[in-house]
């Protein structure tokens, strides 16, 4: 899994495209926040990791579809991966969250 992760970072850090997609843009938090939260809550109903990330994905995914359909627009790939690591940092949150082994603070209050 973790080789098709990186795979997937490769192939979509570069980008030939000759307009301008900063790294750090303005629009990058909203796609990493977005997923983020749509990952927690995702991995909160399906408690499935997997099937948490591509949920948190969907909105990014389709956004990008319609980005590159309007006159002028364009898919950005990073826009993706920003998705993508939203979509891992808020699915992780949900497991440690709504894990049912519980959150171990190191001292017992019972």
């Amino acid at each position: 899994m973790k080789y098709y992760i990186l795979m997937f970072l490769l192939f979509f850090s570069v980008n030939a495209s000759a307009v301008e997609d900063d790294w750090l843009g303005k629009d990058k938090a909203a796609h990493f926040g977005i997923s983020a939260a749509v990952g927690f809550a995702a991995y909160s109903y399906t408690e499935d990791k997997t099937t948490a990330f591509g949920i948190a994905m969907i909105p990014g995914v389709l956004k990008e579809v319609a980005d590159s359909q309007k006159k002028g627009g364009r898919f950005s790939e990073k826009d993706l991966v920003w998705d993508a690591v939203g979509a891992f940092v808020g699915v992780q949150g949900g497991e440690w969250a709504f894990s049912k082994k519980g959150v171990s603070w190191g001292t017992s209050f019972y």
